[in-house]
């Protein structure tokens, strides 16, 4: 279902406490705010759902502002590799004004999401009138950017281990009852198709893990028990 501008995700924050917590609008005051948030739909995502294909036409900006998404490619043999992990604040899309590309790409729900979307035209407006709103995105983009370099130069002189690891480490963003840190939402599969290899390699390579005591599996979740030996495997 499509949530209205107005919407609230079903536990009371509304729309525009969500757009505040988006780096790119950090700056803006109360209201305005509530002008951007008049100019970006909301829609909700639930997992599993592809909400933007590799032949879609059209130039939107996407805002994530809850949840996690996923960008994939597929090859000509149809092996998909997942170029990016979105978490909520981040800003994604086709939009080649600002060097956002998903051309060939999918955009996929990895948990449940709200979204909101922005046109060309609607984006245009609001940095001729927010010029410090452009300076946000170049910040956000030189990140991504920096992150994408390092995934490169890991694939280039790390093994399948070494990358591992760093990616487990990468992806924990949520601590369970013990304080540990915890990834969730991801299977083998999707951990294979960010590393460019095969699941059976994955799951072995995480058995190893988990028989040196480093991390504990379940079901699409990874508890990691010890950080620091992970760390090491990757400073090795």
């Amino acid at each position: 279902m499509t949530a209205t501008a107005t919407d609230a995700d079903g536990f009371g924050t509304t729309k525009l406490a969500y757009l505040k917590t988006v780096d790119i609008f950090q700056d803006l005051a109360d209201g305005e705010m509530k002008e951007v948030e008049a100019s970006a739909p909301m829609f909700s995502c639930e997992p599993g759902r592809v909400f933007y294909h590799a032949d879609d036409p059209a130039e939107v900006l996407f805002i994530l502002k809850k949840g996690a998404v996923i960008l994939s490619r597929l090859n000509a043999d149809g092996k998909r590799l997942i170029t990016a992990t979105l978490e909520a604040g981040t800003i994604f899309g086709e939009m080649p004004l600002l060097g956002q590309r998903l051309q060939r790409s999918e955009a996929e729900a990895l948990s449940e999401c709200l979204i909101c979307s922005l046109s060309r035209r609607d984006v245009v407006a609001l940095i001729n009138k927010y010029p410090i709103i452009a300076v946000r995105i170049a910040e956000v983009l030189s990140r991504r950017l920096e992150a994408a370099e390092e995934r490169l130069q890991e694939m280039a002189f790390q093994g399948l281990r070494e990358r591992l690891a760093s990616l487990l480490l990468r992806l924990a963003d949520e601590t369970d009852w013990r304080g540990n840190l915890v990834i969730k939402g991801l299977t083998h599969q999707h951990l294979a198709e960010i590393l460019g290899s095969y699941r059976e390699t994955v799951t072995a390579t995480l058995n190893e893990f988990k028989a040196d005591g480093l991390i504990e599996t379940g079901r699409k979740k990874i508890v990691i028990i010890e950080p620091e030996g992970l760390r090491a495997l990757v400073r090795a």
